[in-house]
């Protein structure tokens, strides 16, 4: 089965392609791609697309500041919040002083409520394109060790702000994940966003539409590549780089 890359365009279909190129000049002169993907122009696209895509599996993209051997014995796991901060408490425990540990836990008893509990657990979040690690979107999660499940209510104290940053490494997990295990998610957005990433190699400085999807089943090994983004450079925000950075 073929993997589509909705970032790179990697493995879609010709007639996407000689379609894209028959709106040249729409592309170069829209600057917004929310607009251009609800533009009538591209509906009958989107379709093809969407039907094409049915049975085909798409790449989303993890960003999370973690202990790389941690993924590399058992991939992403779903876990709840509270595994999550015990687990990050029983390791890395030692590092803070009583004062802060105590910050730590009513900061996080605070921040955690039923709501945000409902909203967090057993999920995996990924993004269908790189463009957070160019518009910053990333780079809390890159930063601050554990994920928001940790650091979210953390990060405005800054002595505990300090040590999380110095935990772990920052990894961008590439991973195939199945479309109807996604949600948040519509089998247009593969078209939508495939339209505005050709967009973006037309005109670099055009938005990407782009979603936010999660899934509650585990990422596992042989789904995942780890890329550790400890000494990569991340200065052109492109599309064409983010190829590069995919295909070192």
């Amino acid at each position: 089965m073929k993997i589509l890359n909705l970032c790179t365009l990697a493995s879609f279909p010709s007639f996407f392609f000689e379609e894209m190129e028959k709106h040249t000049e729409l592309l170069l002169n829209t600057e917004f791609g929310d607009e251009l993907v609800e533009n009538p122009v591209f509906q009958d696209l989107i379709k093809r697309i969407t039907d094409f895509s049915k049975d085909r599996k798409i790449i989303g993209y993890h960003y999370t500041r973690a202990d790389k051997d941690d993924i590399l014995k058992g991939g992403l796991k779903s876990r709840t919040g509270q595994e999550i901060r015990e687990t990050f408490l029983s390791r890395y425990g030692e590092l803070f002083t009583a004062e802060e540990l105590d910050t730590i836990k009513n900061a996080w008893k605070a921040y955690f409520n039923k709501n945000m509990i409902s909203c967090r657990d057993y999920r995996i979040f990924f993004n269908l394109t790189t463009t957070a690690l160019f518009d910053s979107g990333a780079e809390p999660l890159l930063q601050y060790y554990g994920g928001e499940q940790v650091y979210m209510p953390l990060k405005s104290f800054p002595s505990i702000a300090k040590k999380i940053q110095n935990i772990g490494s920052p990894l961008l997990i590439k991973a195939t994940l199945n479309p109807c295990q996604l949600k948040l998610f519509d089998y247009e957005d593969i078209a939508k966003i495939a339209i505005s990433s050709y967009h973006r190699l037309l005109r670099p400085d055009a938005s990407q539409y782009d979603r936010d999807v999660y899934q509650n089943e585990p990422a596992l090994l042989e789904q995942i590549e780890i890329i550790d983004l400890s000494n990569q450079s991340i200065a052109q925000s492109d599309i064409k780089s983010t190829y590069l950075l995919e295909n070192p």
